[in-house]
């Protein structure tokens, strides 16, 4: 018989499971609608008649709004709690999913798209504060790696799902076929989701300061996302970038008057470094898959089809990269396999920029299978070591700072990295490269285009690894998790929480 108050193995084993069910469950379905969507775009532009600018913006608009909002509700979880915003954001996202099925015009769509992403800067901004909150130590690599697995693999099916019902069944299901996956995930996590002792936790909303630093990101990425059609000197372009420069200063000046900032000093010092090693990363790595589409397609020469197929390496490579993180954190810890995801992923792009040089596909298509396994060791891992230096009362904040860097470096990466390969060419010959119909006599030049934007990205994550890598003592000196793990003979063990009180 046990005391009163205690916790049973079992039941916190069963607890952990269950959320890492629900979270997976929300991260597969949200990959599902966004790479779905990708492929009935084009369809979806005819059914409305929509223009170039408006069929952008079906995908654009769910971006833009989800990174706005990541920093706005990851303080609210905190303050909140994370399991009933969880939860309401789930309803949202849900709703919309069933709304844009019955949208009368495409404007009506758009706008549906940013309520949806709205819900899901909810959910993925809370997605792995959850796990990270609901395992011990020495089970969380695992269970972050399983998390960090579930949104590439639901992406590879994505856009077979999406060409099939669009094919067969209609755009509408596109959306609607969300709705029962995510009412399976609501009723699930009502029930299965560990309902917190403390609600939230203690300070209050800095809401000037958040809505500084949405209308900064929204300026700044519907400027970059603006770049690749307008260009750099388009009034746009240069209006939305200036625009989020110009916020900066008035946003730290407003931090410093907050009495309770959302870009708390403390925790940038504790874990900038951490925040920069993912925005550098990720930038690195980000418009490879882009790049080596339009390679395959544009320089060797294959069917998109085909190109699609020689890109699989790279997904496949971070989902079993991913898959294997239990084990590999047993022996490890997670910031020394997210240092060395950063630096093999590093050398992995210079392979490929050596490969893209030798004029060599297959070594392409091997090295971009290097880069996925090292991507997949540092996504898990860098959220995890991010979430064990976060103070109590700031993991929403943290992990949704960690999204929003990451989602800004990748669109910023992008658009640079594109501009800068139709610049390396002769005029005309970049919308040859940009529609994957390169001439039979630019594919020199361009070869040379691509190992050059190849050797940005190099530097990108050069910079990258050198944050990533652990300054002395950095390792060691990890504060220890808050009461399921204890350290007994110089390891961790997995003890009940009342043992370590």
């Amino acid at each position: 018989m046990r005391k009163s108050g205690s916790v049973e193995p079992t039941e916190v084993g069963a607890a952990a499971r269950s959320t890492l069910v629900v979270v997976c469950l929300v991260s597969a379905v949200m990959a599902l609608n966004m790479s779905s969507l990708n492929v009935a775009l084009p369809t979806l532009t005819r059914e409305f008649d929509a223009s170039s600018a408006q069929g952008s913006w079906l995908l654009l608009s769910y971006m833009v709004a989800n990174t706005a909002c990541l920093l706005l509700f990851g303080r609210l979880s905190d303050v909140w709690g994370q399991r009933s915003l969880y939860l309401g954001g789930l309803v949202v996202f849900t709703m919309a999913s069933l709304l844009a099925g019955f949208a009368p015009n495409v404007e009506v769509l758009i706008g549906l798209r940013v309520v949806s992403a709205i819900g899901g800067a909810v959910l993925i901004g809370n997605g792995a504060t959850l796990i990270h909150q609901a395992f011990p130590r020495a089970e969380l690599g695992g269970a972050m790696g399983l998390y960090a697995a579930s949104f590439p693999t639901a992406n590879l099916i994505g856009p077979t799902l999406g060409g099939l019902i669009v094919d067969h069944v209609g755009w509408q299901w596109v959306f609607w076929f969300n709705v029962p996956i995510c009412l399976l995930a609501l009723a699930a996590g009502h029930l299965l989701l560990p309902r917190p002792s403390a609600q939230g936790s203690a300070g209050g909303l800095d809401l000037p300061g958040n809505l500084l630093i949405m209308a900064a990101v929204v300026l700044l990425t519907l400027g970059i996302t603006s770049l690749t059609d307008l260009g750099w000197l388009h009034p746009l372009v240069v209006g939305c970038i200036l625009g989020s420069l110009v916020l900066v200063p008035l946003l730290l000046l407003v931090e410093r008057r907050a009495t309770a900032p959302v870009l708390d000093v403390e925790v940038l010092r504790r874990v900038g470094r951490l925040f920069l090693a993912g925005f550098f990363t990720g930038a690195g790595r980000f418009p490879l898959i882009v790049l080596a589409s339009l390679y395959f397609q544009g320089v060797v020469g294959v069917a998109p089809g085909t190109a699609g197929m020689m890109l699989l390496p790279m997904p496949i490579g971070m989902i079993t990269a991913s898959l294997t993180l239990g084990r590999l954190t047993s022996r490890w810890s997670p910031h020394q396999i997210m240092s060395g995801g950063s630096i093999v992923g590093t050398c992995g792009v210079a392979l490929v920029v050596l490969a893209i040089h030798l004029e060599l596909p297959w070594l392409v298509m091997a090295t971009l299978a290097i880069v996925g396994l090292a991507t997949g060791l540092f996504i898990g891992t860098n959220a995890t070591v991010l979430l064990e230096r976060a103070p109590d009362g700031a993991l929403g904040v943290v992990n949704a700072t960690r999204l929003m860097l990451q989602n800004t470096g990748n669109v910023l990466s992008l658009a640079i990295a594109l501009t800068l390969l139709t610049a390396l060419v002769p005029s005309g010959l970049g919308e040859a490269v940009l529609a994957a119909s390169v001439p039979a006599d630019g594919v020199g030049v361009v070869n040379v285009a691509f190992t050059v934007v190849c050797l940005f990205l190099l530097a990108l994550g050069a910079v990258g690894a050198w944050f990533s890598f652990p300054r002395r003592g950095e390792v060691e000196g990890m504060p220890r998790p808050r009461g399921d793990v204890a350290l007994r003979d110089g390891r961790d063990v997995c003890l009940p929480r009342e043992m370590l009180d």
